[in-house]
């Protein structure tokens, strides 16, 4: 296959999408079932979801989708003695089913969009003296075998990640009345074929697949204390609302053929000239 073919392969349209209110009425009911998994009182609400990708960097053969959703979490509070607490363990949900938002597949990208790509690269397992290749999805190594279906299964919205105590979370106090806490739940998840050349002198790794990053941030009032995943403040200032607020960042869609090529082939010019 040639690096042309692997490049497109990996180009998504472009896409700017949004949904706020009542145009993100069906999200909202995909987070809620999710959410009710991990707390049966827990309603989303408020949700703002967008979706954008960037045009294809031949120079640098990459793409950047960038999705973000915002929303409010109510029902996870108790009160007792003049104390509200709430509980926090809903934030590692996953979303497992699709969803399209607009011309965007909001979570199942692998199977809508890589999952023939993935049957390619499998198929091109190059095992010898020059070349040697190995397969990963969301950084753990897999068989070349179990690649394809495990890039079908990839999903975005998938926060389990974020299970780690709220209390481990990075605190800060940027917001005078507010206080949040921000965890980075994962870098470089996603689907990767990687390639190390072993060319005498030049030593190279390329890599052809979808990268990203999870971070998420979780708000409340000044004052509140934390404890494992449960915030306490005296009831006359904690609203009944829970601020979430989830970003994908800087979403790679990156194929490493052209750049390999081109190395090889500059080379080869210099030979040429040389001469």
């Amino acid at each position: 296959m040639t690096s042309l073919s692997y490049e497109r392969s990996f180009v998504l349209p472009r896409i700017h999408v949004s949904a706020i209110g009542e145009n993100s009425t069906g999200l909202t009911q995909v987070l809620q079932q999710a959410l009710k998994l991990k707390d049966p009182k827990a309603q989303v609400n408020s949700l703002r979801v967008e979706v954008t990708t960037s045009a294809w960097y031949n120079k640098t053969s990459t793409q950047w989708l960038n999705e973000s959703l915002r929303f409010d979490v109510t029902g996870v509070n108790t009160a007792q003695g003049g104390i509200v607490q709430a509980d926090l363990s809903w934030k590692s949900f996953n979303v497992s089913t699709g969803f399209p938002l607009g011309a965007a597949e909001v979570n199942r990208v692998g199977e809508n969009y890589f999952a023939g790509v993935a049957s390619d690269l499998a198929a091109h397992n190059v095992q010898n003296s020059f070349i040697q290749t190995s397969y990963q999805v969301n950084g753990v190594l897999v068989e070349p075998t179990q690649f394809p279906a495990l890039v079908r299964n990839m999903t975005i919205l998938d926060f389990s990640s974020f299970a780690s105590p709220l209390s481990k979370w990075q605190e800060s106090h940027a917001v005078p009345a507010n206080v949040s806490w921000t965890l980075v739940g994962g870098k470089g998840l996603g689907m990767a074929m990687v390639q190390q050349v072993n060319e005498a002198g030049a030593p190279s790794t390329s890599k052809y697949g979808l990268f990203y990053d999870l971070a998420a941030t979780v708000s409340a009032p000044r004052n509140t204390r934390v404890s494992g995943d449960t915030i306490t403040l005296a009831s006359s200032g904690f609203p009944e609302v829970v601020m979430g607020g989830i970003i994908i960042s800087t979403v790679a869609l990156w194929s490493g053929a052209s750049l390999f090529e081109r190395r090889i082939q500059n080379k080869t010019q210099r030979r040429k000239t040389k001469r």
